[in-house]
């Protein structure tokens, strides 16, 4: 039986400038209470940017003066006018962080801060807009050093790199459909997976050049990257080593289901979905000691605690000499418990709060 509700729905205006699972999936969840209106902020090509913003103007000159709130995932170039625009109109902005707005990693390139102007913006974003709401409490602050590099800070997150942001936040992690996600079929003993989009810059950030490695000391075992990209140019592939394109989120499932072991070897990540589904799928996963990974792993799996070849060709190996089926069981059990589908509810409640 639905609740019953009072009056009509509020409106809440949400722009974006991704189309990933998990901001389809708060589309869908926000729409079940508010009156949503979307604005999808992808360009395609950089030299677009202006066209995009002048119909983003357009757009919230038309909805937000009515709105109760907007909700922005991520900050950037699509968030500058809901926030400007919402503190003239007296509507309250929640910008919903991920990762990139939060971290300064000069060494491989990633993180907003380390682009001019765009940085800027950024964190003028986060200190005018009302409400925060980081995906992992390391994204607020965080000491990094899984791979510290003389160029990077120590110390990441929006507010241990800019102690003066002292906007209002609330950490707001992902639920996962236990449903959709769940052992099915027979796995491949020694199989590993990695899912990620690849490119020049992902596959260092990715930490594909440690899953090349270990498919060159590991010659016995399969190691599958799902999100190959047309294009992509890669060193000399081992022959265990499958490049596999990127398929669509309904068949992740029996990808995952059919692998032992999940890698999430990232130099960062904020809180990602990936190794989340996977372990629901009943993989056992290995991941780097970065963000929210740790946390998200607990016991169940295996976690690289510094960059090292040598470090992660042991693990492996632990890992492989394990109860592989008594761990397969408890990741998944672990992700049921801790982020169930509806732990993503906690966003309602916060925007409710926060309606004016």
């Amino acid at each position: 039986m639905k609740e019953a509700r009072e009056g009509p729905k509020k409106r809440l205006v949400y722009c974006t400038n991704v189309t990933a699972s998990f901001s389809r999936n708060d589309v869908l969840l926000l729409r079940e209470h508010f009156d949503l209106k979307y604005f999808d902020f992808s360009i395609g090509r950089k030299i677009f940017t202006p066209i995009v913003l002048l119909r983003q103007f357009v757009f919230l000159l038309r909805y937000l003066p009515g709105a109760h709130i907007s909700v922005t995932q991520f900050a950037g170039y699509h968030s500058i006018l809901v926030v400007l625009l919402g503190k003239l109109f007296g509507v309250p902005s929640l910008l919903v962080l991920g990762g990139t707005e939060c971290v300064k990693f000069p060494s491989f390139g990633y993180g907003d801060h380390i682009r001019w102007p765009y940085g800027s913006l950024v964190r003028w974003s986060l200190r005018n807009a009302t409400h925060l709401a980081p995906v992992d409490a390391s994204l607020v602050e965080s000491r990094y050093v899984y791979s510290p590099d003389p160029r990077d800070p120590s110390v990441q997150g929006f507010r241990g790199l800019f102690p003066d942001i002292l906007t209002p936040y609330t950490i707001l992690q992902y639920g996962y459909d236990l449903e959709r996600f769940k052992p099915q079929g027979e796995r491949r003993p020694g199989s590993f997976l990695t899912v990620s989009r690849m490119n020049a810059p992902n596959f260092y950030r990715k930490g594909a050049d440690l899953i090349f490695a270990m498919a060159e000391r590991f010659p016995e075992l399969e190691f599958t990257i799902l999100g190959d990209a047309e294009g992509m140019s890669y060193p000399p592939v081992p022959s265990n080593l499958k490049l596999v394109r990127s398929v669509p989120y309904e068949d992740l499932p029996a990808y995952y289901a059919s692998h032992e072991f999940y890698l999430q070897l990232s130099m960062w990540e904020g809180f990602p979905s990936a190794p989340c589904e996977a372990m629901l799928c009943g993989c056992v996963p290995i991941v780097s000691s970065v963000a929210a990974l740790p946390e998200i792993v607990g016991d169940t799996g295996f976690i690289l605690q510094k960059k090292d070849l040598t470090e992660l060709e042991a693990l492996i190996q632990k890992a492989l000499d394990s109860d592989i089926p008594a761990r397969s069981q408890k990741a998944r059990e672990r992700i049921m418990k801790r982020w169930p589908s509806n732990e993503r509810n906690k966003l309602v409640e916060l925007v409710r709060s926060l309606c004016k």
